[in-house]
């Protein structure tokens, strides 16, 4: 049995396929391919997908077309996973679980399928949450801007500057000032980030006197890890993780 997992953000779609004794992690696509079908055959190599799990923070709009468009092309209803009050061991830390993201809980989900420890789960994209978890529970967590929203913010209100997007911000040396204004904008929202995560964990650490294990995911996430203070770990996957673990629960 085919089974096609979507984690569908703000801005791209990924995408897991698992079918008997195996999981495999396909090629993400930008959402607005993705909903005009563009490369979908190719990319299923012709495999007849029998359920289709969808976790989803794009908007209402986007959501009914993605769901047209599984229904078109597999012939099927999609399942659509949420947050919960509890699952697979982890209870909801929300007042009104409805509330927290369903990325973030998948994504709480994929981490402690993993580790045990307390883990502070953070998904660096163009939003980025930062969730603790600590004996099976979501103790909260925060959302900020993630770096490129940052980067496209500064560029909005200072009309001397522009929106970087051709310097890769692997390019920013740690340690060193910038000399000239690109690695000065990635290199001071990048800081900037982790100074901000460095002091969460921090104060974490102390408050609950434990070590939380750090998981990073999203298109920053590797960018960040190399930064944070503490044991990291950076799964790329981590949201997709999450949902197949919650599918394989239910089915149980």
């Amino acid at each position: 049995m085919n089974k096609l997992f979507l984690d569908v953000g703000n801005s791209r779609v990924k995408i897991a396929l698992v079918s008997k004794g195996g999981y495999e992690v396909l090629p993400a696509v930008e959402l607005s391919n993705f909903l005009t079908g563009e490369g979908f055959d190719h990319l299923l190599k012709g495999k007849k997908i029998e359920a289709v799990y969808i976790a989803s923070v794009t908007s209402h709009e986007n959501l009914e077309r993605l769901k047209l468009f599984v229904q078109d092309k597999c012939r099927l209803f999609p399942i659509i996973l949420t947050a919960q009050t509890s699952a697979c061991g982890l209870v909801s830390g929300y007042q009104d679980f409805h509330q927290l993201g369903d990325d973030r809980w998948m994504a709480m989900q994929g981490a402690i399928g993993f580790y045990k420890e307390p883990l502070i789960v953070i998904s660096a994209g163009t939003a980025m949450t930062v969730d603790a978890v600590m004996d099976g529970k979501h103790l909260g967590g925060f959302i900020v801007p993630g770096l490129d929203s940052l980067r496209a913010s500064l560029a909005m209100d200072t009309a001397a500057l522009s929106v970087v997007e051709d310097v890769d911000s692997e390019d920013v040396i740690p340690g060193l000032l910038a000399k000239n204004t690109e690695t000065a904008i990635l290199g001071g929202t990048l800081y900037m980030t982790v100074a901000y995560l460095n002091t969460i964990i921090a104060d974490l650490n102390t408050q609950l006197k434990t070590s939380f294990k750090i998981i990073l995911t999203g298109g920053n996430a590797k960018q960040l890890s190399v930064l944070i203070d503490g044991q990291s770990e950076v799964i790329p996957d981590l949201i997709l993780q999450g949902m197949v673990n919650i599918e394989e629960s239910v089915k149980k």
